[in-house]
């Protein structure tokens, strides 16, 4: 990965910089004339005794630059917004300082995020969410969004992790919800000055009393002390930076190549589908 303070000889942004607003000046900005925005979700949250309070936020900000970073370089024109370090966490009040707002919160945030982008003249919008108590947030919001902006813009959400085919399940046995070997192996590769000097453990994780609302049918917000007491679960114990590396960068590159090719797809109101409705038989 590119080092993150590096600049050009002449001024110019670096690659690194170059479509990440908070480091941009004003000339790069007006110059750059995103086609996509990016609106990275983090959260501030107890990741058990072994990984910081910042740990998805960290995640939303690095993967975002990274793959950003690849697509600009690669021709597209993708503009990264700041991650929001505070999401929806009603199931953490257990914990100590579980930073949290409303789901009402949250929706206005990205409806205004969306506006706010629309009106700056972008009509392709990413919302890449790093934290999964935002993810049925989101998703409700998607549908506001699209009665809201649907002739104005297209608005998407995805996840970090989502990109790279089936080497999570190559890399990883542990397929803990959270602060497991995934988020584990990922900041000791993304930010290893962040982590305690105590090594990590397996972690307990905790089954409902009813078996048919472990099997997945069924959707319910888990209280999260009582399904990870330590608030993490799994094995980090199995986590390296290797791994972390690894998944990073490859995922990283895939999602890359999405941004790029949404870049360069031309804007019209029916977008992603075609220019014209098909003509009927």
């Amino acid at each position: 990965m590119e080092n993150f303070n590096n600049e050009t000889g002449d001024g110019s942004p670096s690659s690194r910089r170059l479509g990440i607003l908070e480091e941009m000046t004003i000339p790069e900005v007006r110059n750059f004339q995103p086609e996509v925005l990016l609106i990275p979700l983090g959260s501030t949250e107890p990741h058990g005794p072994h990984l910081p309070y910042g740990t998805d936020t960290t995640i939303a900000d690095r993967f975002s630059a990274e793959a950003v970073r690849l697509a600009n370089l690669g021709g597209g024109k993708i503009l990264r917004l700041p991650p929001l370090p505070i999401g929806n966490n009603v199931n953490f009040k257990d914990f100590p300082f579980a930073c949290r707002i409303r789901v009402e919160t949250l929706m206005a945030v990205l409806s205004d995020l969306v506006l706010f982008g629309i009106e700056e003249g972008v009509r392709k919008i990413i919302i890449l969410n790093c934290h999964g108590g935002n993810d049925s947030t989101v998703a409700a919001s998607l549908r506001q969004l699209f009665d809201d902006y649907q002739d104005r813009a297209f608005v998407a959400m995805c996840g970090c992790g989502g990109f790279s085919g089936d080497l999570y399940s190559r890399l990883f046995s542990d397929h803990s919800p959270h602060a497991g070997e995934f988020e584990t192996s990922l900041m000791q590769y993304l930010a290893p000055e962040t982590l305690p000097d105590t090594a990590p453990v397996a972690a307990e994780m905790n089954q409902p009393e009813l078996k048919e609302l472990s099997a997945g049918g069924i959707t319910w917000v888990r209280r999260w002390a009582a399904l990870m007491p330590a608030s993490c679960g799994g094995r980090p114990d199995l986590a390296t930076p290797e791994k972390g590396r690894q998944f990073f960068e490859a995922d990283a590159a895939c999602f890359s190549k999405f941004l790029i090719e949404l870049s360069q797809a031309p804007w019209h109101p029916r977008f992603p589908y075609s220019v014209e409705p098909p003509v009927a038989a």
